[in-house]
């Protein structure tokens, strides 16, 4: 009998008591042509300085040019969670309204 385990939770799901979901997930990597366009009008040192200070760093790895698949296994109530909020974010912030 094959076993299966919420990746999410842990929990062990019962194929025959529970639906259990797969969710595959495919990242590749996308080339941004979008500046591959000359100005002479434009500062392009100063968009790529922009940029750099409004965006979070983020892990340099070696491009391979190639897709990564992932599979993970989800019980019912770790899948409607996860299609509420598919990358984990923090939902909502507090707005600070004044009194008047």
């Amino acid at each position: 009998m094959i076993h299966y385990t919420c990746d999410r939770c842990k929990r062990e799901i019962d194929p025959a008591i529970e639906l259990h979901y797969v969710v595959q997930l495919e990242v590749k990597p996308v080339r941004d042509d979008s500046f591959a366009e000359f100005d002479d009008e434009v500062d392009h040192l100063t968009e790529l300085n922009e940029y750099l200070e409004t965006n979070q760093p983020s892990v340099v790895c070696e491009d391979s040019g190639e897709a990564h698949r992932d599979n993970y296994d989800l019980c019912g109530e770790c899948y409607q969670q996860f299609k509420r909020n598919p990358l984990g974010r923090e939902s909502g912030f507090a707005l600070g309204f004044s009194n008047n």
